[in-house]
């Protein structure tokens, strides 16, 4: 959805303004929607896409003693574990299906999609577009920075794609050291595809709902 700083100042009045931030894991999607939400002057509801997948997972996860998002990392492995493709596909089916789900009715809205949502059907990302104000939360390189560092130290959920191989003679650990800036880039150019507009996640640290509405109405 395009629009106007006329546009965005309507919606956001009439109580129509339908956001979507996407992005990196770590990288504020939750902590500025959570900010948005908890503001009940700005009329924000929360759609937590993480949330919706969890609990459609906890059948699986309840099983084997997960829970939790560190639950999910673990019940859906590495990716060079030998079931990892099929939870994969587990996994995006779920998000997919939670993404499908969520209303856009009276009430503003922000949707916390996962980093994995550019790996979504073309139709759903279609919705997605059609809906709301796709807004991507781009990482600073000091972000990047980090994030391998997290995700080998307190795991999340990660769809690969096609962006993980393991060559001979290669550890799963190294793999991983090797494809994860690739990783990156490759989601960085799909997330930048999908936006319609695109804020510095750097420039959003400790922002208010109202700041980080005016830092996004500033870039349409």
């Amino acid at each position: 959805m395009e629009l106007s700083k006329a546009g965005f100042d309507q919606r956001l009045v009439n109580h129509m303004l339908f956001l979507s931030l996407v992005g990196m894991s770590n990288v504020g999607k939750s902590f500025i929607s959570g900010r948005l939400a908890s503001d009940h002057s700005l009329n924000f509801a929360r759609a937590c896409i993480d949330d919706r997948i969890e609990e459609k997972l906890s059948p699986f996860l309840e099983g084997r003693g997960f829970s939790g998002i560190d639950g999910v990392a673990a019940w859906m492995g590495p990716p060079y574990d030998a079931r990892y493709p099929e939870t994969q596909q587990l996994y995006l089916g779920f998000e997919e299906a939670s993404m499908c789900e969520v209303g856009y009715g009276v009430g503003n809205l922000v949707v916390d999609t996962t980093g994995s949502v550019i790996y979504l059907s073309q139709p759903a990302l279609g919705h997605l577009r059609e809906k709301t104000l796709v807004v991507y939360l781009e990482a600073t390189d000091e972000i990047k920075k980090g994030l391998f560092e997290r995700y080998i130290s307190n795991p999340k959920p990660v769809i690969w794609g096609s962006s993980f191989n393991l060559q001979a003679g290669e550890s799963g650990i190294e793999a991983l050291k090797r494809c994860y800036p690739q990783l990156l880039d490759y989601r960085a150019a799909k997330y930048r595809e999908l936006a319609d507009v695109a804020v510095p996640a750097g420039a959003l640290r400790n922002a208010t709902g109202r700041q980080f509405l005016s830092e996004l109405r500033s870039r349409l």
